[in-house]
């Protein structure tokens, strides 16, 4: 018989955080009202994550094992709504712990007001005896999404992540699947911002948590200052996919003249407060800003290349030595 859900685990070499991400999910509460099956989709792993998979699944019948060779978080996460039974759709990260209610409490939300997608919160799990009063914006970059202790409908300027997603297979169907031009992030955002095109509503579900394990080695300014790079990028590129040329170009030229002023003044308060988790959570939006602006600049530039050609304002790079 088909399950109800289907959970998708996508994993790239996180071997020791799978095993208690998935041990997090053996031990869901259902309340009688639903049954689920695992789909782990293992995105080209070279470390230990078969036999994690093959360990778990002895005390959990319901895992599934897939593999898929193409690298990319969209590619594997459409993997794994090809190969789910379920009518439901809820996707899980394999860097995180699911509270006993997490998926009792969507699927029941989602069956009492008749809606095809609910999300919830992600807390962070700080390493033990870790004492640092983090930025906000340092906290946003390593995936925390606590928004509050009410129920309300996400919107463009707050979408839900699918390190915490539930969706009737039925959005997938009307709207598509994953974009597999994001490799890396944003691929959510992306679908959501579709699902809103089409009216699809999202309701955020403040009762079902998620926590995300956060290691010592992501605290580090270097870890962070990475990921608010490819951040820029993402926010980048899905702008430009889902505006008009006119309209990020106007986007693109207000955050690129704003932005910098605003961090400097935020910096300087920083400095005179001297808040050093300020400081980093400033220096980190900086990178986020700066690799917007590089990355916006080179689609622009290729807009401009693409349309008019003939124009040697931008002229393209050349493949081979003179």
């Amino acid at each position: 018989m088909k399950p109800d859900i289907s959970i998708v685990v996508c994993t790239h070499n996180r071997a020791a955080m799978l095993r208690d991400a998935l041990a997090s999910l053996v031990k869901l509460e259902t309340g009688g009202r639903f049954t689920f099956e695992i789909v782990l989709v293992d995105n080209a792993s070279t470390d230990e994550t078969p036999q994690v998979a093959l360990a778990v699944s002895k005390s959990a019948p319901t895992l599934r094992y897939v593999v898929e060779g193409k690298k990319g978080i969209a590619t594997a996460r459409n993997r794994g709504f090809r190969e789910a039974k379920g009518s439901w759709i809820a996707f899980f990260d394999d860097d995180q712990l699911a509270d006993p209610r997490w998926l009792l409490d969507l699927f029941t939300y989602a069956n009492d007001y008749n809606l095809r997608a609910v999300g919830g919160p992600v807390h962070l799990k700080l390493p033990e005896g870790c004492e640092r009063k983090l930025h906000p914006f340092v906290r946003m970059l390593l995936g925390e999404s606590r928004l509050g202790s009410e129920s309300f409908a996400y919107s463009p300027k707050v979408s839900p992540g699918t390190g915490n997603l539930m969706l009737h297979r039925s959005v997938f169907q009307q709207v598509g699947v994953f974009d597999e031009a994001f490799a890396v992030r944003a691929e959510d955002t992306d679908l959501f911002c579709r699902m809103w095109k089409a009216g699809i509503e999202a309701w955020y579900v403040p009762t079902a948590v998620v926590h995300h394990v956060t290691p010592q080695t992501r605290l580090d300014e270097q870890y962070l200052q990475r990921l608010a790079a490819l951040t820029g990028t993402s926010v980048a590129e899905r702008e430009r996919k889902t505006s008009s040329l006119s309209h990020f170009a106007v986007r693109y030229v207000t955050k690129a003249s704003l932005y910098p002023i605003i961090l400097a003044i935020w910096q300087l308060a920083a400095l005179v407060g001297r808040r050093i988790e300020s400081q980093l959570g400033v220096r980190c939006h900086r990178q986020l800003v700066d690799q917007y602006i590089r990355r916006g600049c080179e689609l622009l530039a290729a807009e401009v290349r693409r349309r008019l050609p003939q124009l040697r304002w931008f002229p393209a790079r050349s493949t081979t030595s003179p």
